[in-house]
């Protein structure tokens, strides 16, 4: 069975801003029907998405694939990986954290640039996981 993807905020917006590796990157996965979203990824979207036009753009662009909301499952997968890595000292962002566990829960590899937000190495994409070797 293929991968199936979460597309982290950073991707989506180089997507936004026409970024080459981003645009064959993201067409890719949805190609093959393997793409999802955050429902706080839509949100970081809107959220620096300032006029109209970007607006647009924005909802245009999560048009294109399924949106997974929080539940209690991903909300306490999320508090465990919080208070896990907590204890370690290295302190992770709620959304991070939130996305972190959609992608345990739902099977998902994580696309990211943003590879330190997320230690748990195993939920990465292979095209996070090179951005690790560099």
């Amino acid at each position: 069975m293929a991968n199936k993807f979460i597309i982290d905020t950073d991707v989506c917006i180089d997507f936004l801003k026409g970024q080459e590796y981003a645009i064959s990157l993201i067409t890719e996965v949805l190609v093959s029907e393997s793409a999802y979203l955050s429902i706080l990824t839509y949100y970081e979207l809107l959220r620096g998405a300032y006029t109209k036009k970007q607006q647009k753009a924005v909802e245009d662009f999560v048009s294109g694939f399924e949106v997974l909301n929080i539940d209690k499952e991903i909300t306490n997968i999320g508090a465990k990986f919080y208070r896990d890595y907590r204890k370690k000292g290295i302190t992770l962002s709620t959304v991070d954290t939130l996305i972190m566990a959609t992608a345990k829960k739902h099977g998902l590899k994580i696309i990211t640039r943003n590879v330190k937000h997320y230690p748990e190495k195993d939920l990465l994409s292979d095209f996070s996981k090179k951005l690790l070797e560099k």
